[in-house]
């Protein structure tokens, strides 16, 4: 918690304003009487040259319209590149307000996915390991150390969150490019075309193409999983419709990343036919 964090770290300027704390002195002689009140409204403060601004807590619409234009000045935004890190944070209207505002903003849709990217992985792990091999491989031991499969299996899930960010960032980055619409437009469009594909690869027989389906897995799945269990396995010990789920996001994921949320009607014709050369 921040509560711990090192105070002698801080600079002449720097300073650390915990939410219970009242009547603090700032180094610039600001008097700050409510810690709470002072971290809601923080963000809002003018005055202040940002570079980045990371929001990673508060409560949900703590930037709407009402307060929004505290960071424009002179129909300019004051802080020039903002990552969503927060759930909801900024209202959708704020944010498409900033963007015009010359702010470059990536909204909490496609910034914060590195949770459910975690969880979800350390599911698989659950359901790939028998009992025995959870045990030896994933879990902490008696002496408060973890085993070398368990470290090395969380800074492959994180290599994994960073290659999926990037992915997002560029699809995001390139279609802003060549439409003009707002980053955090364009976000929601390419979640909803991923799940649409997604959808739709459910309902087709791919997945009964067993050498496409195991091509696709051995991409997704994570390689320390594959090593240590072996794919054939994991297919036996993970159900069914948690693989093909893998399978179908994967393969979706990959395909709106390279050809955008409109792509044309033979581009994913394109794309399957050189995943299927790949086979041969």
């Amino acid at each position: 918690m921040i509560s711990e964090y090192d105070t002698t770290k801080l600079s002449a300027e720097g300073y650390r304003v915990l939410v219970e704390e009242t009547n603090i002195t700032l180094p610039s002689g600001e008097t700050v009487n409510n810690g709470m009140m002072f971290r809601n409204t923080f963000h809002l403060r003018g005055g202040k040259n940002f570079d980045v601004f990371v929001p990673c807590g508060g409560r949900p619409e703590s930037i709407d319209l009402s307060t929004v234009n505290k960071l424009i000045v002179d129909g300019k935004s004051t802080i020039p590149y903002i990552v969503e890190g927060a759930n909801l944070f900024i209202t959708q209207d704020a944010k498409l307000r900033l963007e015009k505002a010359g702010c470059i903003l990536y909204k909490d849709a496609s910034a914060n996915k590195g949770g459910v990217t975690s969880s979800s992985l350390e599911v698989l792990a659950s359901l790939a390991f028998d009992e025995q091999g959870f045990v030896e491989n994933m879990c902490i031991r008696e002496d408060g150390t973890a085993p070398p499969f368990y470290d090395a299996y969380v800074k492959e899930v994180q290599e994994t969150i960073k290659r999926n960010a990037r992915l997002e960032f560029e699809a995001i980055w390139r279609e802003h490019q060549q439409t003009g619409i707002a980053r955090s437009t364009l976000s929601d469009t390419l979640s909803i075309a991923i799940t649409n594909l997604d959808e739709e690869l459910q309902k087709q027989d791919l997945w009964k193409n067993t050498e496409l389906r195991d091509s696709v897995l051995e991409d997704a799945l994570p390689r320390l999983l594959l090593e240590k269990i072996g794919l054939a396995t994991i297919i036996e010990r993970v159900p069914d419709n948690y693989l093909r789920a893998i399978f179908g996001s994967y393969l979706a994921s990959r395909f709106v990343y390279e050809f955008g949320s409109s792509p044309s009607q033979f581009a994913f014709f394109d794309f399957m036919t050189k995943r299927l050369a790949r086979l041969n």
